[in-house]
């Protein structure tokens, strides 16, 4: 009777070759990892890159500045025995347009007040001109006056604020009082002193 141990000995070769050709073949099924040639693995694919949308933001536009309604008329803001008494030369020009960069035409441009009248003589013009504006408003011109203009006392006493300033050859007077903006401009002003006359004049007769 043969042995049993022989005949399991006999197979062992067999099992133990199949068990490593199963092996080899498991590891060549397994898909190798791939590298990029610097040594560092391939960054994964992404999709498109996201583009600006072709219509721009409309940028945001500053609100004008517009003046309240003043009610009152050049005659009435000077009136010709004020003009008189500062100068019996001077006549009023109806329908003038301010002088462009003025701060007559700045005032035109918000629908304020604006008046004129020119030397019968030498035809040189005194632009005065009127804005009844918020106080945000107001506080935003008398922080540029400060910077372009210098404060004067010349035209009445706080809080009416009243500044001066040369432009060319004209002398410019700036007074803020109550809800209103008051400019005056003429060659005739020289020194915030030659203004002070007629300032007070539309100060006192604004309504």
């Amino acid at each position: 009777m043969a042995s049993t141990f022989a005949r399991t000995s006999a197979f062992r070769p067999l099992a133990v070759t199949a068990a490593v050709l199963g092996s080899l073949l498991l590891a060549g099924c397994t898909p190798a990892p791939t590298a990029s040639s610097s040594g560092t693995p391939a960054p994964a694919e992404t999709g498109p890159a996201e583009t600006a949308s072709e219509t721009p933001t409309p940028a945001s536009t500053a609100t004008a500045v517009v003046s309240e309604p003043v009610d009152i008329g050049c005659d009435a803001l000077i009136t010709p025995a004020d003009m008189y008494a500062f100068n019996p030369n001077i006549s009023f020009v109806a329908e003038a347009t301010p002088k462009a960069a003025s701060t007559a035409s700045e005032i035109a441009a918000m629908k304020g007040l604006t008046c004129q009248w020119a030397n019968n003589s030498s035809n040189t013009t005194i632009e005065v001109g009127v804005a009844k504006l918020s106080e945000k408003d107001l506080t935003d011109l008398k922080n540029r006056a400060v910077t372009e203009s210098k404060q004067v006392p010349t035209y009445a006493a706080p809080p009416v604020e009243g500044y001066f300033t040369v432009v060319g050859n004209e002398g410019e007077a700036q007074i803020f009082t109550g809800s209103y903006w008051v400019t005056l401009r003429a060659v005739d002003f020289v020194e915030p002193g030659d203004a002070e006359q007629l300032a007070e004049a539309a100060i006192a007769h604004l309504p």
